[in-house]
């Protein structure tokens, strides 16, 4: 009988997850993104903060609509709200959250590339349109 010495140690260590806690909060963050439109008002804050009628336009919906995904970002602190008169301004908590779903979108728009369901030329800058 011969042995066979493989490149690479096939030894596993146990591991343990110490705080399931973390990822408790992981999936209910995710599952306030997992709304598209939220995900879509998350992309039109990219670029500067916008008032609630702003996002209504660019995103072509009801006022009632945006301002629903809009407090349910607010409560999980995906984003701030600023008063300015009678116009209430919204922006990300935190530019990480924009950057992280750009990453997926990116992942997401690659893969859809090798699968041919999407033009090559297509980015993830581009969902975006400015006039």
């Amino acid at each position: 009988m011969f042995l066979k010495l493989l490149p690479y140690s096939h030894t596993f260590e146990l591991m343990k997850v110490r705080n399931m806690e973390i990822f408790e909060f992981h999936a209910a963050y995710c599952s306030v993104l997992a709304s598209p439109k939220r995900l879509a008002i998350l992309a039109c804050l990219e670029r500067s903060e916008l008032s609630v009628s702003e996002l209504a336009e660019a995103m072509d919906c009801p006022l009632s609509t945006i301002s629903r995904h809009l407090a349910v970002l607010k409560a999980k602190h995906l984003v701030v709200s600023r008063k300015e008169g009678t116009k209430v301004f919204y922006s990300p908590s935190d530019p990480r959250i924009i950057k992280a779903c750009t990453k997926i979108r990116t992942l997401l728009i690659d893969a859809l590339k090798k699968r041919g369901e999407v033009a090559q030329e297509l980015s993830p800058d581009e969902i975006i349109a400015e006039d």
